[in-house]
């Protein structure tokens, strides 16, 4: 037992530094953030390009119309650019689209509505079969939750002046900040990929990536690079490191802010998430060993590395969280092992440079430093629960696993009881994090047997951020039936 115990004390040392080794680097990306970028030269040209708008679409009844809308304000001429939507719809948002459509068209603009009659290859298949039918040497790609500014065209153009220059990403902004404490605390996670992460990776000259939206890519550099593939879920990453291995520039412009829903109900957040972590997965496996095939400075390739391997950070929580109740009991049964436990007060500095990081990006983001102290408490209980199925979502990703593109429910204005798109039900990753709830209770009554508090916190935080999630998931299921069985008491 003893010796069994020194093989989960070094598995639990390696992912606590791997941990570490992520924040730290982290930490590098946000030292090149603050510096200033010489930027790649670029001006207003007097011959503006002419743009394609793709839109990709599937089933968005509730926002569809909002976009459209939005592209009809856009201060770029009319005939300069064409709305090409690619409804992959099974719903009424096919018929919402060919109405606004008609509106658009009556009014000047260039509208052309793509339906394939299947959804081969998802988002991705969407986009390369379309990009065929694209007028435009550039061409603009926004999801149907997304607001873009009036000048994004214009400002984003400016950019391509440039020949290298295969893509101009945006940052996003966040119509939902405050609808709820699901909506704000995602925004901590956001805010600090594309104010820390993008601009320190963009200043740095180390790779980055293509968001899936508010981006515009040069038609010639997708064509080169061999098209959009739908095997993978981050079809967007995926095209965005093919496309720098093989030369071209991504620029990423911090100061042009496209708007957008983020998830405000717990369903559509785990499902967002549940893609996201297994997409960047199957990029890793795809992509990180052509990176360090490349002839580029280690420094690239190490954050390179960080980058693809992000989400490996979930996988090594779930297993310093799944070792916490076994190093509690060899502490109480080895009396060595409380000297060995004790160095892994290494993860209280994660979490330290982790809160620096989300404070730092929080902060140039709304100016509201007290306010993200209020919350950050839930930010980190939540996020550190669902590395109980994003973990899942990881492994699944190295191993290859396939699986459709499930797309992320917008809501809109709509309360989730009314929005026909959230499906609430008791689903595996509701039953792991519920045997997990269990596990850190019995934990938390296990520190107390022993009178050994060295983890008691963590059983607590754990339980706290579950507690969370299965009640965000179970507590509307059970008033469902609560109602149900009132009504058939009263007939």
């Amino acid at each position: 037992m003893k010796e069994f115990g020194y093989v989960l004390f070094g598995i639990y040392a390696l992912s606590t530094l791997w941990i570490f080794l992520n924040a730290a680097a982290q930490l590098h990306l946000l030292w090149h953030a603050k510096k200033k970028k010489k930027q790649i030269k670029s001006h207003q040209s007097e011959h503006l390009p002419f743009v394609s708008i793709q839109l990709p679409v599937y089933n968005e009844k509730y926002v569809v119309e909002g976009l459209l809308h939005s592209l009809s304000q856009l201060h770029y001429p009319k005939h300069l650019f064409e709305i090409q939507v690619l409804d992959d719809s099974t719903d009424e948002t096919s018929a919402i689209i060919d109405r606004k459509a008609r509106q658009l068209e009556n009014e000047g603009f260039q509208v052309n509505v793509v339906r394939r009659g299947t959804r081969s290859g998802f988002k991705a298949g969407a986009l390369q079969h379309g990009l065929s039918l694209c007028k435009g040497e550039l061409v603009a790609i926004f999801d149907a939750d997304f607001r873009p500014p009036q000048n994004f065209l214009t400002a984003m153009v400016s950019h391509f002046t440039n020949d290298k220059v295969g893509l101009v990403q945006a940052r996003w902004g966040h119509l939902n900040r405050e609808e709820n404490f699901l909506t704000r605390i995602q925004t901590y996670l956001l805010d600090m990929h594309f104010l820390v992460e993008q601009q320190g990776r963009y200043n740095a000259g180390y790779f980055i990536n293509f968001c899936g939206t508010a981006g515009i890519w040069r038609k010639q550099c997708i064509i080169e690079t061999g098209g959009w593939d739908g095997s993978v879920l981050s079809e967007d990453l995926d095209l965005s490191y093919r496309a720098q291995l093989k030369g071209w520039t991504i620029v990423y412009d911090k100061n042009i802010e496209a708007p957008a829903e983020v998830p405000s109900v717990l369903e559509a957040f785990k499902i967002q998430q549940f893609r996201w972590t297994k997409g960047i997965a199957q990029i890793a496996r795809k992509t990180l060993g052509s990176v360090w095939r490349m002839q580029l400075p280690l420094t690239k390739k190490l954050h390179s590395a960080f980058h693809l391997l992000g989400s490996f950070t979930f996988v090594c929580l779930f297993i310093n969280a799944v070792l916490t109740l076994p190093m509690l009991q060899l502490r109480n049964m080895h009396p060595e092992f409380i000297a060995l436990t004790k160095y892994t007060a290494l993860g209280v500095l994660n979490l330290v440079m982790l809160a620096f990081l989300y404070y730092k990006s929080a902060a140039e983001a709304t100016n509201d430093r007290l306010r993200f102290w209020a919350y950050y408490p839930l930010f980190s209980v939540v996020y550190l629960a669902m590395s109980v199925q994003n973990a899942v979502a990881v492994i699944q990703g190295f191993a290859g696993k396939q699986s459709d593109f499930v797309r992320t429910p917008k809501t809109s204005s709509q309360k989730a009881k009314q929005n026909s798109y959230i499906h609430r039900t008791v689903n595996w990753a509701t039953k792991m994090e519920l045997f997990f709830f269990l596990y850190f209770v019995y934990g938390i009554g296990l520190s107390i047997y022993y009178g050994d508090y060295f983890l008691f916190v963590y059983f607590f935080l754990m339980c706290w951020g579950l507690g969370i999630l299965l009640y965000q998931s179970l507590s509307p299921l059970i008033n469902k039936q609560t109602l149900n069985f009132r009504l058939r008491l009263t007939r």
